[in-house]
């Protein structure tokens, strides 16, 4: 790793960490504002993937088989993971440039506003192939939104923290991914059970999707009332010449984007895998009912919520290389006695399996914010977190649910080419994360 990510910073050496840290108050308020606009986004994101794989392909993509219908609904869903490095580069640059706080209102309502028009969008019935255009293009713009959005998160948490306690504090954003994808995969459930099939299909799934506008409202009046990240002002104040961090970060610190995408691909297939795929493949394939399948996916997420947290505070003890190096190989391990146990199309297979594979997977994931952190300089930390994380959402995430749905069709409609995957994966991200050196700052004064 080059100088920039590998030196300790003078304020890590010099200062007590406990005496470094912010007031508990102001911490708490930065966390929750944090956490309370990516729960908000990723409500936003994950309502898309599971309309996707239930209500879409009858919706937008009429003329198509059930098969080719599903595949083009999570073609859709694939294209906002395009417009995600884009967004990277416009938050990361303006966030190193003029702060952390203004990038997270602007992409919370960017996300905002895209999430709301899909409520309002006619079908393909209505409009005709504009439908799937205007589908697309909403997509997009939720891509291009949620680009910088966890990246910004995290690095306001990480950075208000004292050294001891970033991976605890850092790990809440991420933490929000269970509470967006409850919040979401329960207004489906909810809104399902209130009203007939026919109805949910016809008006019944807008209602998610117009209800964002509320939740994007309260988190912006959140994110407002947050204080700048400490850290980065120090920087800015240091800093006598204009520094462009677009060009800082792929001129200094590529070998740290490259682990950094290889080990963020580790979380989001596995991650769009054990969501939105396994409602697909449950629904589909296995032909589970919808309201259990998605009960399920409920059911599993105060478990991923308290894991994120757990992976995150032991971090602070073990190192976070430590805790991403196990948690990826122990998805790896994993991945065929869980896909055994959703096999059986049964809830408490589907139940166990879910939380087999999520189970590692979030563990690992709530070291990943300080990780991330820790491996850029301030300078081009939001560009280098935020670019990583896109990249590697585009290279796995935007279209495993496709590539799940493939792979099942290639091994004859079982699980086996998918648990595969998952094991490879998985060991790209291991080696990823083994690569580098370890990040937490006492480990690396000891060293």
């Amino acid at each position: 790793m080059d100088a920039n990510t590998e030196q300790v910073q003078p304020e890590q050496r010099d200062q007590d960490p406990e005496q470094a840290a912010p007031p508990g108050r102001r911490i708490r308020s930065v966390v929750a504002a944090s956490t309370v606009g990516t729960a908000i986004e990723y409500y936003d994101y994950f309502i898309f993937g599971t309309a996707a794989a239930t209500v879409f392909p009858p919706l937008f993509f009429p003329d198509f088989s059930p098969a080719a219908g599903t595949l083009a609904a999570f073609g859709a869903f694939g294209a906002g993971f395009l417009a995600r490095p884009l967004g990277a580069a416009v938050a990361g640059h303006f966030g190193d440039r003029i702060g952390r706080k203004a990038m997270l209102v602007a992409t919370l309502l960017v996300m905002g506003v895209s999430t709301f028009c899909i409520g309002l969008l006619p079908p393909y019935a209505t409009i005709g192939i504009w439908a799937p255009i205007l589908l697309v293009l909403m997509r997009l713009a939720q891509g291009f939104g949620v680009g910088g959005e966890l990246p910004g998160a995290q690095l306001m948490c990480v950075e208000h923290a004292g050294p001891r306690r970033r991976g605890f504090y850092g790990s809440w954003p991420q933490s929000a991914s269970p509470i967006g994808l409850a919040l979401s995969t329960g207004a489906f459930v909810v809104i399902g059970g209130l009203i007939s099939d026919e109805q949910f299909a016809q008006w019944g799934w807008r209602i998610p999707f117009l209800f964002s506008g509320v939740l994007v409202l309260v988190g912006i009046f959140v994110r407002l009332k947050t204080h700048e990240s400490p850290e980065f002002e120090r920087a800015r104040q240091r800093q006598k010449n204009e520094v462009a961090p677009l060009r800082e970060f792929v001129k200094h610190n590529r070998p740290a984007a490259l682990r950094g995408i290889g080990m963020y691909l580790g979380v989001t297939v596995i991650y769009y895998l054990v969501t939105t795929f396994m409602i697909s493949y449950a629904t589909g394939t296995l032909g589970m009912p919808r309201s259990t399948v998605l009960n399920v996916v409920l059911c599993c997420q105060p478990i991923f919520f308290a894991l994120c947290l757990t992976g995150g505070a032991v971090s602070d003890r073990i190192g976070r290389r430590a805790v991403y190096v196990i948690g990826t190989l122990g998805a790896g391990v994993a991945a065929f006695p869980a896909f055994a146990l959703i096999d059986q199309a049964t809830t408490t297979g589907l139940l166990l399996g879910t939380l087999l594979l999520g189970g590692f997977l979030f563990f690992y994931v709530g070291a990943q914010g300080a990780f991330f952190a820790e491996m850029f300089d301030v300078r081009v930390r939001y560009t280098g977190t935020s670019l990583s994380i896109a990249l590697a959402t585009l290279a796995g995430g935007a279209f495993t649910p496709a590539a799940g749905t493939l792979l099942v069709q290639w091994f004859h409609g079982g699980s086996t080419g998918v648990a595969l995957f998952v094991i490879a994966i998985a060991v790209i991200a291991a080696a990823s994360a083994a690569a580098g050196r370890e990040t937490l700052p006492t480990r690396r004064v000891a060293a």
